[in-house]
């Protein structure tokens, strides 16, 4: 049976009516709509759950006051729907559950509010992708005719966070759904990210649609290790303790640690001290996406040390190049054009690895550079400096495409202590906003939350974080 005609039967929806406007959009700035996101909160845990109340929150009319007195600007309100629809043709959407959709949309508008309809968890979207398409954009066709009359400031996001087998496809089911959303909704505002659950290094791959009232989001949780430390629904969860920022240096961001046999412990903020515990280890440094533009490596050292320099080429094949024999002497610069140790045209992987047979004790390795025509790009950091690498890479990648960018979650979890929770979400939040981004702290009232629903009260540290007086 063909799509339209399953659409076409999703019998017993209501078309929304808002006491803001009734009125359907005729045109749209998109950068202007991302405006009214500017200063936004989500509310986790409500309707993303399988049922309302089933994480502990339940919708309170106080709640979107609140929001409203302390300054934000929106709600994003992340929404199970495939838990509240048929699960065979039409697919139909439970009256009760849109009645509730469309009672939170109202509490937003009437305070002009903007709100984000946010589908939320469709995991099964993300596992089989090929048997919930139909399904997947008949939940879009009722959504996007249910609240085709109302306001710009009710803006969809087709789906958070996109993940494991659905990654090859995302670009096309995306586009599939802006299709049947556009048929009823031409201009609206639509939220899309990227791969990878909305991580900005995985922008390069977003492929958008000619469609010019997109918003592009990523989610921002880095470091990792700091937001989510002691998260219980990690497996294993991240150890507690963790501070922010982080003191010493760090690997900048998107390069990882895939060292062999090697320890690297920071020293200072620009430096780590390394040491080869056998022989013909090796540091390792791995990036997905690659690097490409550049043409030689800087290295220097504290002390006479011989390495094996490797450059590999992102997927390389069976079979690595031989790689460059190198001597460094103490405090002095060494330029290794790419040609001699591999001749990569996009540099994934780097291995600086021991040329001897017995352990390196340790030397200080106090650059590591790569070299372009403008200048260089060190692989090492600090935590603001690496964070705020995060941060420019999506706002970079807004530039060179015309798309306004929208941090749609942001957020350091309650295990951490709240001198860092607070240090860390006002970096962020004033980082962002430096870049002329929009952003939705994660989240309202639960584990994250800036809200205690308990006292009824903001958390005044949080709170002040994210909305200085």
């Amino acid at each position: 049976m063909k799509l339209k005609i399953l659409l076409a039967s999703a019998l017993g929806l209501v078309v929304f009516a808002c006491n803001a406007a009734t009125t359907a959009i005729s045109s749209v700035d998109v950068f202007a709509t991302n405006k009214l996101l500017a200063k936004s909160i989500n509310f986790g845990n409500a309707l993303e759950a399988p049922t309302e109340g089933a994480w502990g929150i339940v919708l309170e009319e106080s709640y979107f006051e609140a929001i409203k007195n302390a300054g934000f600007t929106g709600i994003r309100l992340p929404i199970k729907f495939s838990s509240h629809a048929l699960a065979t043709a039409p697919f139909t959407i439970d009256k009760t559950f849109m009645d509730r959709i469309d009672w939170a949309v109202n509490q937003a508008t009437t305070r002009s509010l903007a709100i984000i309809i946010d589908m939320h968890h469709y995991d099964e979207l993300m596992t089989d992708p090929a048997a919930n398409k139909d399904r997947f954009l008949s939940l879009w066709q009722q959504i996007a005719t249910h609240f085709k009359a109302a306001p710009s400031s009710v803006v969809f996001e087709i789906h958070n966070e996109p993940n494991g087998n659905i990654e090859p496809l995302w670009n096309e089911y995306a586009a599939a759904a802006l299709k049947v959303i556009r048929e009823s909704n031409p201009t609206r505002a639509v939220i899309v990210g990227p791969n990878g659950w909305n991580s900005a290094w995985r922008l390069p791959e977003l492929k958008l649609p000619d469609d010019k009232n997109l918003i592009v989001t990523f989610h921002n949780y880095e470091p990792f290790e700091f937001t989510h430390q002691g998260a219980e629904w990690i497996s294993p969860s991240p150890a507690v303790g963790v501070v922010w920022p982080k003191a010493g240096a760090d690997i900048r961001a998107p390069w990882q640690n895939w060292s062999w046999d090697t320890t690297l412990e920071p020293s200072g903020d620009t430096a780590f001290n390394v040491t080869y515990n056998k022989g013909y280890a090796g540091a390792y440094f791995h990036r997905d996406a690659g690097a490409a533009g550049f043409s030689s490596l800087k290295i220097k050292t504290d002390q006479a040390v011989g390495l094996t320099v490797t450059c590999l080429e992102k997927n390389l094949p069976s079979g690595n190049p031989p790689g460059a024999s190198v001597q460094t002497q103490a405090g002095v610069t060494l330029e290794i054009p790419l040609v001699s140790c591999g001749n990569p045209k996009t540099l994934g992987d780097l291995m600086l690895q021991n040329n001897t047979s017995a352990a390196v004790p340790i030397f200080k390795l106090e650059q590591l550079e790569l070299v372009n025509a403008s200048g260089s790009e060190s692989l090492f950091s600090n935590a603001q400096d690496k964070a705020a690498a995060y941060l420019e890479y999506a706002a970079a990648w807004g530039r060179a495409n015309n798309r306004p960018m929208f941090m749609g979650e942001f957020g350091a979890y309650n295990k951490a202590d709240t001198v860092s929770r607070v240090k860390w979400t006002t970096f962020m939040r004033s980082e962002s906003e430096k870049r002329g981004m929009s952003w939705a702290y994660w989240e309202f009232g639960a584990g994250f939350g800036a809200y205690d629903r308990t006292a009824k009260a903001w958390r005044p540290e949080l709170l002040g974080a994210l909305i200085p007086k």
